[in-house]
């Protein structure tokens, strides 16, 4: 939610291979490598709506993938 809140796009969602309720997502973008270094480091910050925002959106494809499954 952090990479697409702060200007990266979700690529594609695909299900797990090992459990069906495990989905991935493939973040695209020119800064994606170097944002979630950011993350990761506990440097990250931004505006809390466009997190919220991606959050919620990275929840209805997530839920959109699993039901597409059955």
């Amino acid at each position: 939610a952090y990479v697409l809140a702060e200007g990266g796009s979700l690529k594609q969602a695909e299900l797990g291979e090992r459990s069906k309720g495990e989905v991935f997502f493939v973040l695209d973008g020119s800064t994606v490598e170097e944002l979630a270094r950011q993350f990761r480091s506990g440097q990250a910050l931004c505006n809390v709506s466009r997190l919220k925002a991606s959050m919620s959106h990275l929840k209805e494809v997530m839920f959109e993938t699993l039901r597409n499954a059955r």
